[in-house]
């Protein structure tokens, strides 16, 4: 903790002015450029010899006389007052008291003489003999004074901002008065938290009845704590009448950390949600329809806020395909969700584009006005097509054939387009398998087609760098490497972490594996406090939304089986996995449209490339702040030391929050706070009048900090 300090106000002690006059007459006497014969001799008369300057504090433990005698040019200074008498007279002139002091030490020619009990105002003689040369001389010298109220400093204000973070110093001001109004001080000021020194004392000079700031510049308070700081005026010059009134406080509220509206991650959230499998009507694996109004309900109750579907003209030319991709689309409407409709028939499509997308467009037409999907908003032709042959003048075109044919049945302005759908990089047999020759190719042909872009993002529970890497890098890609007029939101349409495929040399098992103990990762809790980190983490890097891989239970097609569940098989009661819950946090506590905004520190690593290109943000909390223009706020946050928990930690590390509404009740929803998976609710925390909420979360845990309604 540390201050710099600057204090107001000149310096105009009367003893000094007189040790400064002393000291030029000194230097004057033994300068080398004064030759003695030129100096002048001590005059024999009194007064012009020495001058003599009294003066008389008082207050409520009697009356000093500060007296004070300087030599003139050619005579000796004085060191000791032979004698000192000293008058008082009543306010009618009448003689009150008289004392004499004899051998009276006077350093530098000055002292202060006890005068008794004197009143303010009253009037004091002062008779002084000093004896000084060789042989000595006697002088007696002559002055009176009016007794002056001694200096009372007080304390009269300390100011610092009622709030601040452990990164970010402040200044505190401190006010001094001097409230006697007949003399003026010199004093120390001190700023201390406990018994600890903050910043060096400060030097004030206070005129009679005034007042003086001193600034204590820069202080930096670590604890994230309400914090109490005090401020002591000591070492007054002269001495005080009372010094039981020289202290002040004031109290800051320190976080760690801050939401700041000024920091927008995300102008307007697109929504998370899942992918939703087309194929789960349709027998594709065997779900007994009587399950399926199990499964129905608790997708709705996920309130996905968005949903990405595939739609193969190959797949769906089956009836019961096409019946049960339907059916899951009016599914998605029915749960509130904006859906994406993955055109997966690209490399079939560019050997017809006209006949093809002409069968798409009058499938999505159908979706929309006789199946009633209003919430039909985007579509995107082909899933991770930098993974196969096609090449991006291919999808280019199709996305242009596209976009006539909806036009021409008035849909194109509701159904936007969303281009990418990419992976890092595709097989290296591949014509076209790095994510940055279609990045580029976009940037330069598809800025006028294309609404939005999608990549997708998995990585392994033990490299969260990796998971760290792929965010940032498409961030950089978006926002900063294509130029200015072909950026646009940018999705996450697929992720999801992945585990251990090959466990204790078993059989290879389909992703995303086991966790080390064998429990399957889709199962686990690590595998959910990853994928909310990861969705908290999207935020913070500007991506407008994201659809975790996938929603439930099923099969694509004979070939493909992914078990990335949120929701487990038929045959178990259609499961809710940790996953669901983590992302139902989310869901229920944000809104599609609110902004994404930041919550300080905000530092370079925790957005930037390393030099290594490598993700090089520590093990940290992360929060991130959710709004809307009509006062809903939301913080969804963790800490990343949890990362490699299944289980449950025994830490609850400590949360500090400001920059929130004041004097506000907030809900506290955890996730996993037992370490069942599950949400709970915690109470309410209270903001108090300086916008600061203070709770607790298990390491294992996840927590949402909302003025939503929570049940």
């Amino acid at each position: 903790m540390n201050g710099g300090v600057t204090s107001g106000g000149p310096r105009r002690a009367t003893r000094l002015a007189w040790a400064a006059a002393c000291a030029v007459a000194l230097a004057a006497i033994t300068s080398g450029s004064v030759r003695a014969e030129d100096l002048p001799l001590c005059p024999i008369d009194t007064n012009d010899a020495y001058a003599l300057t009294v003066g008389a504090l008082t207050g409520p433990q009697g009356a000093d006389a500060v007296i004070e005698i300087a030599p003139k040019p050619g005579c000796a200074g004085v060191e000791r007052f032979k004698k000192v008498q000293l008058k008082t007279y009543a306010a009618d002139g009448a003689l009150e008291d008289v004392r004499n002091i004899v051998d009276v030490p006077a350093p530098g020619g000055t002292a202060e003489v006890a005068a008794g009990q004197i009143g303010r105002s009253q009037r004091l003689e002062a008779e002084v003999l000093v004896q000084t040369g060789t042989p000595p001389r006697t002088y007696v010298l002559r002055g009176e004074a009016t007794a002056r109220l001694r200096p009372d400093l007080v304390v009269a204000g300390v100011f610092a901002r009622a709030h601040t973070t452990t990164v970010r110093p402040v200044d505190v001001v401190v006010d001094v008065h001097e409230q006697n109004g007949d003399t003026g001080a010199e004093a120390s000021v001190r700023l201390m938290l406990g018994d600890e020194l903050l910043a060096d004392p400060a030097p004030v000079t206070v005129t009679a009845g005034g007042t003086a700031s001193v600034t204590f510049e820069d202080v930096t308070l670590s604890d994230p704590l309400e914090t109490k700081l005090s401020v002591r005026v000591t070492d007054a010059q002269p001495a005080e009448t009372n010094t039981m009134n020289n202290s002040g406080t004031a109290t800051v509220d320190v976080t760690e950390h801050e939401l700041d509206r000024s920091l927008v991650f995300v102008p307007s959230l697109g929504g998370y949600g899942a992918q939703m499998n087309g194929h789960v009507y349709a027998g594709v694996l065997p779900a007994p329809p009587a399950s399926m109004p199990g499964l129905e309900e608790k997708v709705k109750a996920l309130e996905p806020q968005l949903v990405r579907i595939f739609f193969s003209d190959v797949q769906e030319a089956m009836l019961p395909r096409l019946d049960s991709f339907e059916k899951t689309v009016e599914l998605a409407d029915e749960a509130g969700a904006t859906i994406n409709i993955t055109y997966q028939s690209a490399a079939r499509a560019q050997n017809n584009p006209n006949a093809l997308m002409e069968v798409f467009a009058a499938e999505l037409d159908k979706l929309v006005r006789a199946k009633g999907a209003t919430n039909l908003r985007w579509v995107t032709i082909q899933n991770e097509p930098n993974d196969t042959r096609i090449t991006p003048q291919t999808i280019e075109m199709l996305y242009r054939t596209l976009a006539a044919k909806l036009t021409a049945r008035g849909l194109r302005d509701q159904i936007r387009f969303m281009g990418g759908d990419l992976v890092e990089f595709g097989d290296n047999d591949l014509p076209n398998p790095n994510h940055h020759t279609w990045w580029n190719y976009m940037a330069e042909h598809m800025t006028d087609i294309l609404d939005a872009y999608s990549v997708h993002i998995y990585w392994n529970y033990w490299d969260i760098p990796r998971m760290e890497f792929r965010l940032k890098d498409v961030r950089q890609i978006v926002l900063e490497d294509l130029p200015a007029e072909a950026r646009k939101p940018v999705y996450v349409t697929e992720f999801g972490v992945r585990g251990i495929l090959r466990l204790n040399g078993a059989p290879a098992v389909p992703q995303p594996g086991f966790w080390e103990d064998g429990t399957p990762l889709a199962r686990s809790n690590i595998a959910a406090f990853q994928q909310l980190w990861f969705n908290i983490e999207s935020a913070q890097l500007g991506y407008a939304g994201t659809a975790k891989w996938d929603a439930f239970w099923g099969k694509y097609d004979s070939s493909y089986n992914a078990s990335h569940y949120l929701i487990g098989p038929p045959e178990e009661g259609w499961p809710l996995f940790p996953s669901y819950h983590a992302l139902r946090l989310l869901l229920s506590t944000t809104q599609r449209g609110w902004q994404a905004i930041g919550v300080a520190p905000w530092e370079d690593d925790d957005w930037k490339l390393s030099d290594t290109n490598r993700a090089n943000d520590q093990p940290e909390k992360e929060i991130v702040g959710y709004a809307s223009d009509a006062g809903d706020l939301t913080l969804v946050g963790l800490d990343t030391h949890g990362r490699g928990l299944n289980g449950v930690s025994d830490q609850a590390p400590s949360y500090s929050i400001g920059g929130l509404p004041p004097n506000t009740n907030l809900n506290l929803v955890l996730w996993n706070a037992n370490g069942n998976g599950e949400n709970s609710f915690a109470g309410t925390v209270a903001t108090g009048s300086t916008g600061v909420a203070r709770f607790s979360v298990p390491l294992h845990a996840a927590f949402a900090l909302t003025t939503a309604p929570v049940s």
